[in-house]
């Protein structure tokens, strides 16, 4: 399941996280347990976003997922994460799974001012971390004009 969260965009809610359609959506059709009243769905990929003066860090829990089964993309002004988890082979009888498998992603509309050719993305301890640094902002500069000896025509 593809959810899309846009960059606090129009309807925007920032305490919980969501827009205030999709919370409709999701309370009425039940998609599973959340992290607290009108929070996303924990199965969702949760990620915090910090902003700091220089970039945006993005933090995704993915534990117990290889990192070769995590994917970070980025096109046209999104960043996409995807991850794909596998089951366990369990030996016996699964008397209880709270543990979600199978494929999930998240698509995020980014600030404009974010520097796409610089994004980097590490992986450690089941967390995915996302740096986005911030483009440089144009600054004004004196052009300076030469002489010459040609005629104007």
């Amino acid at each position: 399941m593809a959810i899309t969260t846009r960059w606090m965009g129009p309807g925007f809610d920032l305490v919980s996280g969501a827009h205030p359609m999709d919370r409709l959506f999701e309370q009425f059709f039940g998609y599973g347990a959340r992290t607290e009243e009108g929070g996303i769905p924990t199965h969702a990929l949760p990620i915090d976003i910090v902003e700091t003066e220089d970039a945006y860090q993005l933090y995704a829990t993915v534990a117990g997922v290889p990192e070769d089964c995590v994917e970070v993309t980025f096109e046209d002004g999104m960043l996409s994460l995807a991850v794909k988890a596998v089951p366990l082979e369990i030996q016996g009888k699964l008397i209880r799974q709270e543990r979600l498998w199978g494929n999930w992603s998240r698509k995020l509309e980014l600030p404009k001012e974010v520097d796409s050719a610089s994004i980097t993305a590490e992986f450690n301890n089941g967390v995915l971390t996302v740096r986005m640094p911030k483009a440089a902002k144009a600054k004004p500069m004196q052009i300076a004009i030469g002489a010459t000896d040609k005629p104007v025509q």
